[in-house]
């Protein structure tokens, strides 16, 4: 009996050990200390959405804490500083440095310091080069942009190797920077032609670019690269071809693929004709959906949202998107709006009620935006459409302060409901609405209830729904 009890132990120890292996620790901690850290000054992990996020105390002091299964870049915000993180599941690391003078002063230790602070010297000389300027970078002639880029990925790629013959870095992140210098430059050269054009006020097809050698090479992506979803150059890469063919599918039926809806239908199909992989096509489509989600919502995206939710093998995806619409519900078709309050232009208080009894049209601004200011044209004609109708067209402001807003409104004679919110992004409209890119419109009822927390634009099919509630 004595051998099968030693045979039985030593089972159970083996059977413990692999359980033991199997659990992998999923914290990652990132905490720090900073100088000069200012009043309300947040500290942010973002990686396409806000991950963690806390007020450093009087000290300078932080801790962000997150659970995760998988490396990541990411990128975290100090104040007005960013800087990019690779960090993986289990990893801890301290950042410390002067607010103030972050670029010079900051300092990594802990997990991944190697990656990091390889990440920092990557930036610099993308700032060093000139090619994070897309504007400037793009304006080049043909030559100039081949003599910039090339240059700068031939450097980029010499630092990277040198450093990793004496650094052992993380296999993942081994993968996604070899990703990034096989396909960052065809991204580029696939985008050239479009800027170029737009910023030398040109036509493209006069844009002297080998255009064609750039397409043939995007035509050869390996669509199945599992191991490079993580990748922004390979996605990126993907969806260029999607739009692509999305673009055709429409010139090819212009009747049945009209305006968003028809855009959405062909944009779906085309994603079912390039992507075959399953689990490519879950990332892909998960990164579009997710972005315009956390823009505009599920109103508009209810068809995109069923199909991936009925069709994705990736679960951890799917309950990722579930959480963006689920945030939306609060402010979904039906639901209550708060009275919240304004000051007119006349610096007089004002409040959502003093409208009740129309539809009211609310567009969301701010004096540096200039999508903002494309749109005021067609908000005067709409406004003038509907003067004789029960609609009221108010426009918010959320700009840091009272001052470029009046001078704008006064400057340009803009006429109607001209209403002001303390506190910008942080204003309680925008909070509520999740407004996070502007313009942003909303559409009440007469009861002040809300028919669409993310309405067409005036330039769009708005008068379609006004129409139908009037």
């Amino acid at each position: 009996m004595k051998p099968q009890f030693y045979y039985c132990l030593a089972f159970v120890l083996l059977l413990f050990a692999c359980k033991q292996e199997e659990a992998i620790d999923t914290k990652i901690i990132i905490a720090g200390q900073f100088e000069n850290p200012g009043e309300d000054t947040k500290v942010i992990l973002y990686l396409d959405e806000e991950m963690a996020n806390e007020t450093v105390d009087q000290d300078g002091k932080f801790r962000l804490d997150l659970d995760s299964d998988e490396s990541n870049t990411y990128m975290f915000i100090a104040g007005r500083n960013r800087i990019q993180l690779f960090l993986s599941p289990g990893d801890s690391i301290y950042i410390s440095g002067d607010l103030d003078k972050f670029k010079e002063s900051i300092s990594l230790d802990g997990d991944r310091k190697a990656e990091n602070d390889y990440l920092r010297a990557k930036t610099d000389w993308e700032m060093e080069s000139g090619i994070d300027n897309t504007m400037e970078f793009m304006k080049l002639t043909r030559e100039e942009y081949f003599e910039k880029k090339d240059a700068y990925f031939s450097k980029q790629k010499a630092n990277y190797e040198s450093i990793k013959t004496s650094v052992d870095f993380h296999p993942e992140f081994v993968s996604l920077e070899e990703a990034y210098f096989e396909y960052k430059p065809l991204a580029y050269d696939l985008e050239y032609p479009m800027y170029h054009a737009y910023l030398n006020k040109i036509s493209q097809d006069s844009v002297d670019f080998p255009k064609e050698e750039s397409k043939e090479a995007l035509k050869k992506l390996d669509l199945k690269r599992t191991d490079l979803l993580n990748s922004e150059p390979y996605t990126s890469l993907i969806l260029r071809l999607i739009q692509e063919e999305t673009s055709a599918i429409m010139k090819a039926d212009t009747a049945t693929f009209q305006g968003q809806e028809g855009y959405t239908k062909a944009r779906l199909l085309a994603m079912d004709k390039v992507v075959e992989e399953q689990k490519v096509k879950d990332k892909i489509f998960f990164i579009g959906l997710s972005q315009e989600m956390s823009y505009r919502g599920p109103v508009h995206l209810k068809e995109s949202y069923e199909k991936f939710m009925a069709e994705n093998e990736s679960p951890k995806l799917a309950s990722k998107l579930q959480e963006i619409h689920d945030k939306w519900e609060p402010i979904m078709p039906g639901k209550e709006v708060p009275d919240f309050s304004f000051v007119n232009i006349e610096n007089e208080p004002v409040q959502l009620s003093d409208l009740k009894g129309t539809l009211v049209y609310v567009d969301i601004w701010a004096t540096w935006c200039g999508p903002c200011i494309a749109e005021h044209p067609h908000w005067d004609k709409m406004k003038e459409e509907y003067k004789d109708k029960p609609v009221s067209f108010l426009t918010i402001s959320i700009d840091d302060n009272k001052e470029p807003w009046e001078k704008m409104v006064k400057a340009k004679n803009m006429q109607g409901l001209q209403w002001f919110t303390e506190n910008a992004w942080k204003s309680d409209i925008a909070q509520h609405f999740h407004v996070n890119g502007i313009p942003r419109f909303l559409l009440l009822d007469k009861e002040g209830k809300i028919i669409d927390p993310s309405a067409d634009r005036p330039s769009g099919a708005i008068r379609e729904t006004l129409d139908k509630y009037l």
